[in-house]
């Protein structure tokens, strides 16, 4: 069985360049000659391009292999986090949406199926894409950037299978050192391949840009970059490699294919199947009284994920659970569902009630239950009388009493709830350091209510398994 498996894929992204065409064709034939699938992320405009210059050779080519989407136009401004920055989750949705829509619309219909993944441009990754992507039943976010992760691993996050932040786990080599950079290349590979074969097996991801093999500067960076907006009679075009120095790099490139995949246990895949690959088996589970305790009772330093046997559950799964435990007034017994993909809330909120009944404490969870049915996501706040209560905090003192009971059935009302103080501890996986260096961005650009709606949105962020 193999126990290393490698995701191979490409953002196929310059439309100023001719030439990066050909560069795509020769990875294609790469690829081919080594009977290796890749995943091939495509711009909008690149694909409209491709189609008036009539490389219908390539569009065909591509067919044998997997498509994701990339944005509909890259790094013409402004881009993804550019113009979400300073929108709500659920306006943020829309505004991708009427952007992208026309580009992710075209790659559908020109291959005849939904794309098998997105991911971003540059860094400009933001969280309310995830709607959009859950909205066009596009199941994995396939990329490498900073803002999200977790343990350089593949997680779920928004009900979306991310290969994201894999850092230690991504390798590739620099083809602009020709033959030396194949040799620096596949030692790297030789050493990560070997970690994770005595680790028990895991997930490589190598991803490369096709221009990277036909120019020697990237056509984004000489047009777009520090925020310029020049119209298109004015692009540059980005200094062009030989056709023989094109063609050294691209036989490096198929004899670093023909490298990985000689060794033993290796598998490469595409998105689709690395998403079939690490299915979530919350997924039609039901859960007993019991074990809802025990999930409760496993986040007694702060609120994360939680693991039974072979089911990991999010921390808005487990909510859902906590609430619809107590909330239920006729169910007991028996086992529950909770609700996979659940998504956090919108707006962080402050609590301004600091205790409640037992009976006030179980309509709140029975509205809270109602809310997430209808919703899909968790509440920004829980009424009770006399104000509301953050999630965070609601989830914590629910936990707390689900935990003291030995019997869940039998919980009494023994005087006011105190409304205790909790944590979600998975905020600190979304982090902006580092992330919005990219040369496109407006020069001191910064994204702080995108990083804010990230936090909120760990409350869905889970290993993948």
């Amino acid at each position: 069985m193999p126990n290393v498996r490698v995701l191979i894929w490409f953002d196929v992204e310059d439309f100023i360049t001719p030439e990066s065409d050909d560069a795509l064709k020769g990875i294609i034939d790469a690829l081919d000659f080594h009977k290796v699938k890749g995943t091939f992320k495509l711009v909008g405009e690149k694909l409209r391009v491709l189609k008036s210059r009539g490389r219908e050779d390539i569009i065909e080519a591509l067919r044998n292999h997997e498509v994701g989407y990339h944005t509909n136009y890259h790094s013409i401004h402004p881009t993804p986090a550019d113009y979400l920055e300073g929108l709500s989750w659920e306006d943020g949705i829309r505004e991708f949406v009427r952007r992208e829509q026309s580009g992710f619309e075209l790659v559908a219909d020109t291959f005849g199926y939904t794309p098998s993944c997105y991911g971003q441009p540059g860094s400009s990754w933001a969280p309310q894409v995830y709607g959009a992507l859950r909205d066009w039943q596009i199941p994995v976010y396939l990329d490498e950037t900073n803002q999200i992760g977790l343990d350089e691993k593949p997680f779920w996050y928004c009900g979306i299978f991310n290969v994201l932040r894999l850092r230690s786990n991504t390798t590739r080599f620099d083809p602009q050192l020709g033959r030396d950079g194949l040799v620096q290349g596949l030692a790297k590979f030789d050493s990560l391949y070997e970690r994770l074969r005595q680790a028990g097996g895991g997930l490589i991801s190598i991803w490369y840009h096709p221009c990277e093999y036909s120019t020697y500067e990237f056509w984004d960076a000489v047009n777009f970059s520090n925020g310029n907006t020049p119209s298109s009679d004015e692009w540059i075009t980005p200094k062009i490699k030989t056709k023989e120095q094109m063609q050294l790099e691209l036989q490096c490139f198929r004899d670093y294919v023909g490298h990985i995949v000689s060794q033993p246990g290796v598998e490469t895949l595409t998105a689709s199947e690395a998403y079939n690959l690490y299915p979530d088996k919350s997924k039609d589970r039901m859960f007993t009284l019991e074990e809802i305790r025990g999930l409760v009772h496993s986040l007694q330093r702060g609120v994360t994920f939680a693991k039974l046997n072979d089911v990991v559950l999010s921390p808005a799964e487990i909510f859902y659970l906590a609430a619809t435990t107590l909330g239920n007034a006729t169910q007991k017994k028996g086992t529950f569902p909770t609700f996979v993909g659940l998504l956090g809330p919108t707006r962080r909120t402050s609590s301004n009630v600091y205790q409640c009944s037992l009976k006030s404490l179980k309509e709140a969870c029975s509205w809270a239950k109602q809310f997430m049915d209808t919703t899909g996501r968790v509440p920004d706040a829980i009424p009770l009388p006399g104000g509301s209560v953050s999630p965070i905090d609601f989830f914590e003192t629910t936990n707390h009493l689900l935990r003291s009971s030995d019997d869940i059935t039998k919980i009494k009302d023994s005087g006011p709830i105190d409304i205790r103080d909790g944590k979600l501890l998975l905020e600190e996986q979304a982090s902006d350091e580092n992330a919005w260096g990219w040369i496109i961005f407006p020069k001191g650009f910064s994204a702080p209510n995108i990083m804010e709606l990230a936090k909120l949105q760990t409350w869905s962020l889970k290993p993948a398994i």
